[in-house]
This record gives structure tokens, sequence and C-alpha cells, in this order.
């Protein structure tokens, strides 16, 4: 057995001391390991910058030899030694939903950023002791007596993470014999009865289409921030989510946030925990784990999130449609999709993480991945007559590949595709997937199958719709993030970076911008790195990055409405 123990004298200093207790041990050299990454963020996390002091010891006290071979990996030099203890603290002042963190008010902590390992020994249950207030609670899936965490292995300990605090906030609700745990920590006022019977809801329709949930109990642990945020992870028998601000939490939009994504992570207890590609299967946690299946772990569970909403009722169609138009709108006005497919994207995650990168060169495993599940399920409906759909490819993966312990490669999940869904989803794989072919024309196709159709109208942000230029206005200036190749603002050499400080002499602002709607020629001042230019922009008729809405068809015909209560309705 392993055995951690976490303490800390000076939260306020945000260093928590962690102690690794190891015996047994047989040879002459050990070998320690940090994870370089987590799962569910498919990029290097480098935890161990995070680490100011490392120690090791025999049990009596004596310091051992060792050295850093790696960023992350430590050898140590154990003649004799059958006990060795490590000693070490991690620095925890980041909070998000895959982050360890402490303070005065609780501690945080995601075990694979702060958590040593022994390489061929992660087998070995591991034990956890909490030194924290009487008073505090501890919210976390792992077997819990006390103060004490025990794990099966290393892995369920790197996938278990835990909030300890004396303001934790929980209700429990069941599905079939599995109990489902909510907790919020931070400053809000949940409505509990709305929360519960929402999540119940939506964890009814997904388990009733996998058929058997993976894990005896759940939770979702919440952490409510006083600021903007958004973010999720996924675990076995668990999820992180960091959502903000905590005085908006039963507000219309922060709400659907919340549900959007709790139902997001719950799929993924059975997409890709369980439905878990080969090169991830198992984790290892020394290294990348490279995968071109991100439209799958991330597309397909974008894209039934908000489906299982719709189909339990948690959401209208409409507030469905609008998640579908959200997707659009991100993926059109994202130049990457010309360059990148969505499976090379997944590859790449590994290299420049999840933010936007150069201009233009990659597009989202999430959003692209989305649509083309979206594509997908409409085409299987279409074919089999609305007697399957992607949710039956999902369980069938579920039942033939993650019950039997096998990972699944590119080539079986391509096979099962489109065995379901013939030719038609064997060209969105092609062409959209693995391709960067244009996708308007076979989204407009999978929406006129279910009576449905794109409408586009002009953006009302002005340098958008007039410039081609994506941006923020900041003190009076916008800022220039985006730019469209080819527009106006390409031709007169606005790059990513470049501001514009005024307008006709004016300060930039929403409300000056507005006045200027229907001008055929305007001056701006352009700063760049090195200069500052006048410059004169003459406008033409064409707009650009256009809004995107989806409306019905007039005249839907009785197959069209039929394909479509087929793809929205679960309850009746």
């Amino acid at each position: 057995m392993i055995r951690y123990k976490f303490s800390y004298k000076q939260p306020h200093r945000h260093f928590i001391d962690i102690e690794m207790r190891i015996s047994e041990h047989i040879e002459s050299e050990l070998t320690l390991q940090l994870p370089a990454w987590r799962p569910g963020r498919y990029e290097l996390g480098n935890f161990a910058k995070n680490i100011q002091s490392l120690n090791v010891l025999d049990t009596k006290g004596n310091p051992l030899k060792f050295e850093k071979v790696t960023k992350d990996t430590w050898r140590v030099f154990t003649p004799n030694v059958r006990n060795v203890v490590v000693k070490y603290n991690y620095y925890a002042n980041e909070l998000n939903a895959g982050s360890t963190y402490l303070d005065e008010q609780q501690l945080y902590v995601n075990p694979v950023n702060c958590c040593l390992y022994v390489p061929g020994r992660i087998e070995e249950s591991c034990e956890v002791h909490l030194n924290v207030p009487d008073d505090y609670e501890i919210a976390c899936s792992l077997e819990k007596k006390g103060r004490h965490l025990r794990a099966n292995n290393f892995d369920q300990l790197a996938e278990s993470p835990w909030v300890a605090s004396n303001s934790l906030k929980h209700k429990i609700y069941q599905v079939d014999a599995v109990f489902f745990h909510v907790w919020f920590q931070g400053k809000c006022e949940p409505n509990w009865s709305r929360i519960l019977n929402d999540f119940k809801a939506f964890t009814i329709q997904q388990m009733e289409d996998f058929g058997h949930f993976p894990v005896s109990e759940y939770h979702f642990i919440n952490q409510i921030l006083p600021y903007k945020t958004y973010h999720g992870v996924e675990h076995t028998a668990s999820t992180v989510i960091s959502l903000g601000p905590g005085d908006e939490l039963m507000t219309d939009k922060l709400y659907e946030s919340l549900l959007g994504v709790s139902s997001h992570e719950l799929y993924h207890t059975w997409n890709v925990k369980q439905i878990r590609p080969k090169s991830l299967f198992p984790y290892d946690y020394s290294k990348e784990n490279y995968s071109r299946m991100g439209y799958l772990y991330e597309g397909v569970t974008t894209y039934m999130g908000d489906l299982y909403l719709m189909r339990s009722k948690v959401f209208t169609k409409t507030q469905f449609l609008k998640t579908q138009e959200e997707n659009l709108l991100k993926h059109f006005h994202n130049g990457g999709r010309s360059n990148m497919s969505v499976a090379d994207s997944s590859f790449d995650t590994w290299l420049d993480g999840y933010v936007q990168g150069i201009p233009n060169r990659k597009v989202s495993i999430y959003t692209e991945g989305a649509l083309c599940a979206l594509m997908i399920d409409i085409y299987i409906l279409q074919k089999t007559n609305g007697q399957e759909s992607l949710r039956d490819v999902m369980t069938s993966l579920y039942e033939n590949h993650a019950c039997k312990s096998k990972g699944l490669s590119e080539e079986d999940l391509v096979h099962e595709l489109v065995r379901f869904g013939g030719d038609s989803v064997l060209r969105t794989i092609e062409d959209h997937v693995y391709g960067t072919k244009d996708f308007r024309k076979s989204l407009d196709e999978v929406f006129a199958c279910v009576g449905l159709r794109i409408q586009e109208s002009e953006n009302r942000d002005f340098f958008a719709s007039q410039m081609g230029l994506k941006g923020v206005i900041q003190r009076g200036s916008f800022v220039v993030k985006q730019v469209v190749l080819g527009g106006p603002g390409d031709e007169l050499k606005i790059a990513e970076g470049d501001v514009i400080l005024s307008v006709e002499e004016r300060d930039v602002t929403k409300e000056v911008l507005g006045s200027f709607k229907g001008k055929k020629q305007l001056r701006m001042k352009l700063e760049r790195r090195f200069e500052t230019l006048n410059i004169t922009v003459d406008f033409s008729n064409q707009k650009y990055y256009p809004m995107y809405t989806i409306a019905s068809v007039k005249a839907p015909t009785s197959q069209q409405n039929f394909l479509r209560e087929r793809w929205v309705d679960a309850l009746k």
C-alpha cells in the first residue's frame, strides 16, 4: 500500500505539505513520477513546476540521495532501504475544475496534479489521510472513513478529486440503485428542488439508453466562484465543475450553463471513462497519449449532453437549438476549419493545448466534433427510418468494448458508425472528421431531414460585419483578435494584435460605432507594434461573420415531422 498525508500550516500561502510513504521496497533504486497531464485535458500540465521543495528519507529520518532525471521524474538511491518517506510541498493557488487549491476556506485537491507515484506499483492500493479542521466535511467519491480516503489503485486515486471545507452544501438523489451526490462549495443559494428534479431527469434518460451505470455512486462537485467562469472535468465516479458568478447561479443563463456542463460531464461516465480509445487504455500519466478520436470523447459528449437535456424535457426544443446555433457560430467564424480537420486537431491538443494558437490553424474537438455528431445522428435516423440513432451506436460501443475491457481503435469506431449509418455517415467521416470540406452543404442536408433550415443574418457588431474583424473594446479602443482573410481589414493590412484607437477621431464604444451604420467611408487611427497610422476605410455591401439561427421549414412533410419527433422526444 502507498500512503499519503495532506496537511498545511499557513493556508493563505497556498502551500500544501504532502508526505508519501512507500513500504516493502526491494530495489537498489526507486523511481518517483509526478503525472505529466491529467485525464480530461489532453495536453501536458507541467505540474512539477508547483513543487517548491522535495526531500527523501528513510523511516529513521536519515536523508536518502536522489536526483531529478526529467522535468517530473526523480531517481532515489535506496541500498538496503525497504521503507521510504517522501516529503514535499505543492503550491496550490489556481482554482478551476482541474486544479488544486488551498486557502482558509477549503482544501481542494485533484490528486493527479500533486500525487507522486511509483511506476510499476500503480496497481497497489492507496490510502490518504487529510489533516484538516474537525468541522470540515469531505466531498469525494473515494471510500471514506473519517479523515481517511482509500483507493484501489493509483488510477482511481488520480481520478478522485476532493473538497474539504466547513461550508459545503450537499443533497442526494437516487436513480435505480445509484446514489448521486450534488455538492456546492462557494457562495450561492441553490434551488435544491429545481436542481434535483432536473438532474434526475437527464440522469434517467442517459441511464435508460445505456442500461447500466458503471459505478455505484456519483458526485457532482461544484466550485462556485464570485466571477464569471465555466469549466468542467470528468472523472470515473465524479466531476468537478467551476461556475460563476455565484450570485447568478439560479438565473436563466447561468442555470442553463450548470445543466449543460453537468449533463455533459455525466455522459463522460460512459464516453471516455469507459468507452475509451486504445491510446488512452490504460492512461500513461508520464507522457502524451495521442489520439485522433477527440470528436468522439468530446464532440459526441458535447452534442449528447445537450440532446439529453432536451429529450428529458429539462431543455425546451428552443433551448436545444440554441446550443446548436452556438456551435454553428463558432464553426463558421473559425478560419481554421479550412486548414485542419477535427481529427488532426485532436492529435494536436498535445502540441498547443486548448487555446486558439496561431491564426486560422485548427478547430475545436468540442464544436466541430459536436456538429459531426449531429450530422451522424440524423443520417442514422434517416437510414433506419427513425428506428436507430447515434445513441444506439454509443450503447453498442459500451456493451461490446467498454464492458469487455477493450480499448477502441479508430477503425472500430468508423466501422460501427458506418454499420448503423451507411454511406452518408462514411461521407461525413471522410469529409468532415478526417477532411476539411465545408460543412454547410452537409448541415443543410441533415437539417432538412428533420424539417429545419439554417438562416443567416447580419452581425450587429460593427467591426465584425463591416470589416471582418473580431476583437474586444478596451478603454475606448478596439483590440483585434481575429481577421477574415481577404476581408476589408485584411486588405488594409490589419492583423491580430493591432489596435484601432479611434474612429472619426472619437473613442471606440458600442454607441459610437452604432452611429456609423450606413456610412460608406470612415477615418480610423490604427496602432501597430512599431507605428501608428491614419487609415481610410471604404465599405462595400458585403458583410462578414454572419449570425446563424435554426428555423423550421415552411411546410414540413410528414416524414420530416416524424424524424424530428424521433430525434428530439423521449418522454411521452
